[in-house]
């Protein structure tokens, strides 16, 4: 009888962990925002995002790298500073946990890596060419 037991509480752990694996929750639809939608997720070339907020020193530093990365990289990306604050609903969808800055690159509408906090313009500027 023990062994019965064992059997069928395997047998139904295994249908359960089946189960999950096979059912993927939907894709949830990025929130409704004009701006975003046209200057992001629609845009021919890759996107550069930062969220952050005007509280945050390291978010700060980030602004004042985007700004000097801008005009070197403007030909092949598109940059964006999102305000958290301001946009919460964006960065409640893209972001990965709650610490800032967050900065992403999106192709074809598509988040295609990202990475958080900020060490230099250098390594910033390093990880966006690999990655645009």
């Amino acid at each position: 009888m023990e062994n019965m037991n064992r059997l069928l509480s395997g047998l139904v752990f295994a249908v359960i962990a089946l189960t999950l694996i096979m059912v993927r929750p939907a894709e949830v639809p990025p929130p409704a925002d004009a701006w975003f939608q046209k200057a992001v997720l629609e845009s021919s070339k890759p996107v550069v995002v930062k969220f952050g907020a005007e509280w945050c020193g390291p978010c700060r530093s980030m602004d004042e790298a985007l700004h000097v990365l801008r005009p070197k990289l403007s030909h092949q990306a598109g940059f964006f500073i999102v305000d958290i604050d301001k946009k919460p609903e964006l960065f409640r969808h893209y972001g990965s946990g709650t610490g800032i800055p967050q900065v992403m690159i999106f192709q074809h509408g598509k988040v295609v890596s990202s990475q958080r906090g900020f060490g230099s313009t250098e390594q910033l500027e390093s990880w966006i060419k690999q990655n645009i």
